[in-house]
């Protein structure tokens, strides 16, 4: 009997040590993969392509979650591609298409540096797989609706709650790691928003009351199931070429209410799980704002499924573009589901068109988008944050409403090539000063 309990207790032993150590390694290489991106990101801005390949592919190799695999891949093919290296370059972009589902067409056909591989066999291979996944994803009734995440997060969160001098740890290995690649791939370009991980819990931790109150409505995402595919429904009819990629909801720590990437659309529920008796009051003034009721999160939904549809549209620096497709999505996506995602900037604006208006010519032509588009830190009482989705609704909705053919505009609208004559063609600016 003693021998027996002297095994468990070895054996209980080494689980433990076992454990930490891999959580200690993975620990390590996620710092690895940290500090060789940091490298590769220098020389990359040097110029010193080649060098920056490389480091970017030692970074993939260092990481443990397949999304921050596939960016330092793409990154590695891009350098790999403008210095010349063909073959490599293939070779970091099969890893990143087939292994961990790289998916952007509109980067690959209408990048000046990739055209360098576009002769390959290799290459044409690549876009016919990318095509194939996109015309699978055509089909409404094989939309994926994925809530797996929101499970993962409150069992985490429970441990949590019993070990918060732990809470990086504890989240970053039994609720990112163990997510879905839509949740890590969240985490890779979201929570750098709020701190990184160390952001995400504090932002956890300093809400108790908040996530307790709204923690049964994200249990409620199932039902909502249908009432998404209604709208996935309408904008099949508006735009026939539409497709429909995954949608994950996730808990992010107020990092981001959703975002399209290659793994799908992206919701943060905890932003819209709300009902009349959440506990707001651990919440900031902008965070109240944008806590949205339960009811209201398929118009969230509705306005990332747009941004999935904008791979055709031509990419530029310019605050213009960016605004036009933030409030494409806005304007389609209310097309689609009856409301806006962000009424709350149609309400206020009402009786400050003009003053809006003269403040966005004043840098339409330039990189500003952040001082538009997320962003919060710019909030005040007098002029609040993303009124760069107000002016671009007004330019897309008034440029609907121009049109004979509306189909043809919204097909138009997702495949602008000059953002410049698009805002000319909506004629906004005699809608605007007219009021």
């Amino acid at each position: 009997m003693k021998n027996q309990k002297r095994n468990v207790y070895i054996a209980l032993v080494l689980i433990l040590f076992f454990k930490y150590e891999v959580v200690a390694q993975i620990a390590d290489r996620n710092d690895a993969g940290e500090q060789y991106k940091k490298i590769a990101d220098s020389l990359a801005n040097k110029d010193e392509l080649a060098r920056a390949a490389k480091m970017y592919m030692q970074e993939s190799y260092a990481r443990t979650m397949g999304p921050f695999k596939k960016s330092a891949l793409i990154n590695a093919t891009y350098c790999y591609a403008a210095s010349k290296n063909i073959d490599s370059a293939l070779s970091s972009l099969e890893i990143a298409t087939y292994k961990y589902g790289f998916n952007n067409l509109g980067f690959l056909t209408g990048d000046t540096i990739m055209q360098a591989l576009a002769s390959h066999p290799k290459y044409k291979k690549i876009l016919q797989q990318i095509r194939l996944r996109q015309q699978q994803q055509k089909n409404v009734n094989n939309a994926i609706i994925n809530t797996s995440d929101i499970d993962l997060f409150w069992n985490t969160y429970d441990h949590f709650l019993k070990d918060t001098g732990n809470g990086v740890k504890l989240f970053q290995m039994n609720y990112f790691e163990k997510g879905t690649p839509a949740l890590q791939e969240y985490f890779r370009i979201k929570t750098k928003n709020i701190g990184g991980i160390e952001g995400f819990v504090q932002n956890i931790k300093k809400m108790p009351k908040f996530y307790s109150s709204i923690r049964a409505n994200t249990f409620q995402l199932n039902s909502l199931k249908d009432t998404i595919r209604i709208i996935y429904r309408n904008l099949k009819y508006w735009y026939p070429e539409a497709i429909f990629p995954p949608l994950s909801f996730h808990i992010g720590g107020w990092s981001s209410g959703g975002t399209a990437t290659d793994y799908g659309l992206h919701v943060g529920a905890d932003m819209y799980a709300n009902n009349p008796n959440t506990d707001k009051s651990e919440l900031n003034a902008w965070q109240k704002r944008n806590s949205y009721l339960f009811e209201n999160l398929k118009y969230v939904v509705a306005h990332e499924l747009i941004h999935a549809q904008q791979d055709n549209m031509r990419n530029d620096t310019t605050l213009l573009k960016y605004v036009i497709q933030e409030g494409m999505a806005d304007f389609i996506g209310e097309l689609i589901s009856g409301n806006t995602a962000n009424q709350f900037l149609i309400n206020w604006a009402k009786g400050n068109e003009k003053k809006i208006w003269e403040s966005f010519k004043s840098e339409m032509y330039l990189n500003r988008y952040r001082n538009w588009i997320a962003n919060s830190s710019q909030e005040r009482p007098d002029w609040p944050a993303d009124l760069g989705y107000w002016v671009g609704y007004q330019i897309c909705k008034s440029y609907f409403e121009r049109a004979v053919n509306k189909k043809r505009a919204i097909y138009e609208m997702l495949h602008i090539r000059n953002y410049q004559a698009f805002y000319e063609e909506s004629q906004v600016e005699a809608r605007i000063y007219q009021q």
